[in-house]
């Protein structure tokens, strides 16, 4: 236990920092939010989208997580559940071509259950 001076003390000190706060307590009404809540502006992220989805590839691809993290739509990713990432080989093939692949555009947001192959040429009647 604390001596009885030491104990004054520190509900004192509490007691002072709380008197000081800037802030009223209750709802929080004004648009402009704390300076240790703001964004950094100042630093320009930029996530690594290969890396993140091969991770996601290795760990999790045969539930489609690199698919989903890459924008599909829900039947792929059902697809891959059922039958387990194509019984193993889809994810793997899936990570072969984000590793080596220079341009990740047309694997982004690809409804097709193999995402390597080429769409369809649309038909046009004659």
């Amino acid at each position: 236990m604390l001596p009885k001076g030491v104990r004054f003390s520190l509900v004192l000190l509490l007691m002072l920092g709380a008197a000081t706060r800037t802030q009223a307590g209750g709802p929080f009404t004004g648009t402009e939010q704390p300076h240790w809540l703001q964004a950094d502006t100042t630093a320009e992220h930029k996530e690594n989208t290969r890396l993140v989805g091969s991770t996601l590839a290795v760990l999790l691809g045969p539930f489609a997580a690199h698919r989903i993290y890459l924008g599909t739509t829900p039947k792929v990713a059902i697809f891959y559940g059922v039958t387990f990432g194509g019984f193993g080989v889809l994810p793997l093939i899936d990570l072969g071509h984000l590793l080596f692949t220079k341009d990740l555009t047309p694997y982004r947001n690809n409804d097709r259950v193999f995402m390597w192959t080429a769409p369809k040429a649309a038909s046009t009647p004659p």
